[in-house]
């Protein structure tokens, strides 16, 4: 039997082949004279899979800026020693990273839990109990989903600018 992080996964899988498949045919963008099956090009940020022809490249780069107020938020996360659980192919915490800026979000105590991830913890995750992306454990509790830079300063009691660049 599968595990429901195995679930999670498979049906990610199964969600990122159908919308590579059907992107061309019901992308405003398509080009109805193309004879064959190249997906159009998506927005290029970091909140959306970056489509090249059929393939998707997941986990895409981050390119929003940093600001001073998002670096100096991950350095208190850092000193709260808060962690950030999630997985490359999620779209949600591609956004989050997005919020952050891209040097920031360098910084941020993240923490992989695909398998297939680059420096992947999945055992950790596992032992951790994580069972949804992005989760953020704070000071022992766990918070599920994306969280705006200022809910993130709330819940971690950080005292700084709150002029963050980005909202959720």
């Amino acid at each position: 039997m599968l595990s429901k992080f195995q679930l999670v996964q498979a049906f990610t899988a199964i969600g990122i082949a159908i919308g590579a498949i059907a992107a061309p045919v019901f992308s405003a963008n398509a080009n109805p004279q193309q004879s064959s099956f190249t997906a159009p090009s998506a927005p290029q940020n970091a909140a959306s899979p970056r489509r090249y022809g059929r393939k998707i490249a997941l986990g895409a780069k981050v390119d929003t800026v940093s600001g001073a107020a998002e670096t100096a938020l991950v350095e208190h996360l850092i000193a709260k020693d808060v962690k950030f659980y999630g997985a490359y192919w999620c779209s949600h915490c591609q956004s989050q990273k997005s919020l952050f800026g891209a040097v920031a979000a360098a910084k941020l105590p993240y923490i992989e839990c695909a398998a297939d991830g680059e420096n992947s913890q999945r055992q950790l995750c596992k032992d951790k109990d994580i069972k949804m992306f992005p989760t953020w454990v704070i000071d022992g509790k766990y918070f599920t989903g994306s969280k705006d830079l200022k809910e993130l300063a709330e819940l971690t009691g950080y005292k700084g600018s709150k002029n963050f660049k980005y909202k959720k």
